[in-house]
């Protein structure tokens, strides 16, 4: 499977590091932890090992962690969002993480697929149903343009032309009908993580 970086993390109290993205890019059909590798934007191969997914996120919330105590020496994650279609402003420093709580608000997301895209809210606390019994909560619901690879991106608002403000991941979307984003609130609450932002004064919600 393709998916997207959403964004790194710490375990409080700990020096363990991780990359938050969507729960349903691992391999379900396995027992074992999914293997992630590095696949550059408009690449057709994989690089380095990211890590293993943990598998302790259960329904109805679709995020997990990938552990990247495992990670290849030569890759340096950093936190930022990749914004490589834009000529002056490469990457966008993730400064800060507020939960947006306006309808019609702008929200923005970086995905492997369709790059950096943004859209309106349209609500809040949307149900997605996969099949007749299996259902997700809680997502803000928006119009930016999404598709399959850009599952488990950056979801963001900016804060000025090279910072943003975190706001959750992608959980997957129909193209410019509609988008689903898993909130930054839920991600932390269920996961015990702390987001690792470039301002160190940061703190979580």
């Amino acid at each position: 499977k393709r998916c997207s970086v959403g964004f790194l993390a710490k375990a409080k109290n700990e020096n363990k590091k991780y990359i938050v993205t969507a729960e349903h890019c691992r391999d379900r059909t396995k027992r074992q932890p999914s293997k992630f590798l590095q696949l550059a934007w408009n690449s057709t191969s994989a690089a380095g090992v990211i890590g293993s997914m943990l598998t302790f996120v259960e329904k109805p919330y679709d995020f997990g962690l990938i552990d990247t105590s495992n990670m290849s020496i030569n890759r340096k994650p950093l936190p930022s969002v990749r914004n490589t279609d834009s000529k002056q402003f490469l990457e966008l420093n993730i400064e800060n993480v507020i939960l947006v709580s306006s309808h019609g608000a702008h929200l923005c997301k970086s995905g492997y697929t369709t790059h950096v895209t943004c859209g309106l809210i349209r609500a809040f606390n949307a149900i997605y149903m996969v099949r007749s019994r299996v259902y997700f909560i809680d997502f803000i619901l928006t119009n930016m343009l999404s598709i399959r690879g850009d599952s488990g991106g950056t979801a963001f608002r900016y804060s000025d032309l090279n910072s943003v403000i975190l706001n959750g991941i992608i959980y997957g979307g129909l193209g410019n009908f509609a988008t689903l984003i898993s909130p930054i609130d839920k991600i932390l609450e269920y996961t015990g993580v702390e987001p690792i932002t470039t301002n160190s004064t940061n703190s979580a919600i």
